[in-house]
């Protein structure tokens, strides 16, 4: 991870090869949800608490069902996210070369500028190339803050995509989590390193628009297992 000395901050947090793994994870979690059996009526079985088990199975199955056209979409969201970053970090990277190189330039310029002055104590005749090298001091100094400033502007236009794109996540599944859904720590652990994006994939992913339920723990145990939680 660069460390942008130049800058003296990083504009671009994250990793889009993080980020596209995330969306690569999705699509196959969703991929093998869609394996996942649904639960359905059992044969043989008739009454009150057979009607009431298939009613449960039913909401469950519409939960369960939901799940992988959410983390469809979050994955294309977390695809179309990794090429925005990688973008953002190669401008980073370039900004943070360009402050290097004024950051030495306002240093060379310091040094002479100190020279010249010496030079001017003992000849007045030098006070003109003093001043001069004081307007040359000057312009480096307004090279490097406007390199910075960029590195700014760069910083808050990575901040607004990385809430956009939490925003998009957080549209994802318009309903309350299941009480009972899996926990995502160890992928929202790894997005929530680089942008704010990361923290709503785990509440994306466990939404589903039917009453909160609770899945059968195969859908369950399969569901943390699509996404390598176990």
């Amino acid at each position: 991870m660069a460390e942008f000395r130049g800058l003296g901050f990083d504009p671009a947090p994250g990793s889009p090869d993080a980020v596209a793994e995330a969306a690569r994870r999705c699509s196959a979690a969703a991929a093998r949800l869609g394996e996942i059996p649904l639960p359905g009526d059992i044969p043989g079985w008739a009454g009150p608490s057979a009607q009431a088990l298939a009613e449960r199975a039913r909401q469950s199955a519409a939960g369960v069902a939901t799940l992988p056209d959410s983390l469809r979409e979050a994955a294309a969201v977390l695809e179309n996210w990794a090429g925005t970053l990688l973008a953002h970090r190669r401008q980073a990277e370039d900004l943070d070369r360009r402050a290097k190189q004024a950051q030495r330039a306002v240093v060379e310029a310091e040094d002479a500028v100190e020279q010249a002055e010496t030079t001017a104590q003992f000849s007045p005749a030098a006070a003109p190339e003093a001043a001069a090298a004081r307007a040359r001091l000057a312009a480096r100094q307004d090279e490097l803050d406007r390199v910075r400033r960029e590195a700014r502007d760069l910083e808050r236009a990575h901040t607004a995509e990385a809430a956009r794109v939490a925003g998009r996540l957080r549209a994802l599944g318009d309903g309350d989590p299941l009480p009972g859904a899996p926990g995502f720590r160890q992928l929202t652990t790894a997005l929530e390193t680089f942008s704010a994006a990361g923290r709503e994939l785990g509440v994306t992913v466990a939404r589903t628009p039917v009453a909160p339920v609770t899945p059968p723990s195969g859908a369950v145990g399969a569901f943390t297992a699509a996404l390598g939680g176990r």
